[in-house]
């Protein structure tokens, strides 16, 4: 299914609720934000009790928009804590609060629920909390808890239980993900076939354990369900250049960006292969196309920064570093002014102030 399908689908079921929340969930899924934000708003507007998960997305389209912010995500948040008192909401919640003792104190009621639904929930907020031996444990319980039979079930959640577990695989290099998690995704996209997820969390699977030709194998899978899905697309060009495949991985970066010109990372992967392969001018157009393109995204601008200082083009490093800078996120500059690059380019803005000024 396209993204259009889905845009067109929403108009023919505006006043449904449990299908548009369907539908904005997809659209959130496949980084097509503000269209899931609104096609969730109206949902909520329709039935704001009786669909709690749909708020937590809502919060979701806020978290990863460039264009909005966290704030407004835990807004959404709250608002629907408000409205439902749910707590599958509560078990999200624990994902964003910075307050240590309120973070505690959400997680010690929820401990009490038995619900394995939830439990999944929880164990996949807690990861996003840097507890990961807490989250293993909440999770096992969580899987233990459904029963022998949940291959035959196959709850929604188990998608969030997959994709929990391949990301704790950082942290726990002992989980065996192959055996363990790959095939809840592959029942779960029989049972499911228009969810995105469960095929996009197969990718990051078989990327997390470097089996490259495997990538390749679920992103054609993948593509041939959602043809026009360009983060799969940018997984598959990653892949095609980690087996060495150059012109293939710059096929379908190629894709990606036609599909949505917007996409910074393909730009800086194609730029990067181009560069490698001797295609200097092509990869600094793409490069420098970033910032128009997408002008609401300053990491993509800070990026373009550090390849022109790179590159030797220190003017228009300067400029972009000015561009850029002061809309990032604060954990962003933190991770900017660790980069070596951004620190000589930093120098060179204090340089340049400083010649200004004795001028």
């Amino acid at each position: 299914m396209t993204i259009q399908d889905l845009l067109s689908k929403a108009d023919s079921y505006w006043d449904n609720a449990e299908m548009l929340i369907h539908i904005g969930t997809e659209l959130e899924s496949r980084t097509r934000l503000p269209e899931a934000r609104r096609i969730l708003e109206r949902a909520l507007g329709l039935a704001p009790k009786e669909y709690p998960d749909a708020y937590s997305t809502l919060a979701f389209t806020h978290f990863r928009d460039n264009a909005s912010s966290a704030e407004k995500g835990e807004m959404a948040l709250i608002q629907g804590l408000e409205i439902t008192d749910s707590d599958i909401l509560k078990a999200w919640y624990v994902a964003f609060i910075d307050d240590p003792p309120a973070r505690d104190y959400f997680i010690e009621y929820l401990s009490q629920h038995r619900d394995p639904r939830l439990r999944i929930i929880l164990g996949h907020a807690l990861l996003w909390q840097g507890m990961h031996d807490e989250s293993q444990l909440v999770l096992s319980e969580a899987i233990k808890g459904l029963g022998p039979e949940y291959m035959d079930i196959l709850p929604k959640e188990l998608t969030i239980y997959c994709s929990s577990i391949v990301w704790l695989k950082g942290a726990k290099p002992d989980l065996d993900i192959e055996q363990k998690v790959i095939p809840i995704l592959i029942a779960l996209q029989e049972r499911y076939p228009e969810v995105y997820m469960n095929h996009a969390t197969e990718i990051t699977a078989w990327q997390v354990l470097k089996n490259w030709n495997k990538v390749i194998d679920a992103c054609k899978k993948t593509l041939t369900k959602f043809p026009d899905e360009e983060t799969t697309m940018l997984a598959m060009a990653i892949a095609y250049d980690k087996i060495g495949k150059q012109h293939h991985a710059l096929h379908y970066l190629g894709r990606a960006i036609g599909i949505k010109p917007s996409f910074a990372r393909a730009r800086l992967v194609s730029a990067r292969i181009l560069d490698s392969i001797g295609e200097q001018e092509l990869a600094k157009e793409l490069m420098y196309e970033i910032p128009e393109v997408n002008p609401q995204y300053a990491v993509g601008i800070m990026q373009a920064a550090i390849w022109a200082y790179e590159h030797g083009d220190k003017v228009k490093a300067l400029e972009l570093y000015r561009r850029g800078y002061a809309e990032l996120k604060s954990f962003e500059k933190a991770q900017f002014e660790s980069h070596p690059i951004m620190k000589q380019i930093a120098e060179e803005q204090k340089s340049t102030i400083l010649l200004n000024v004795l001028q």
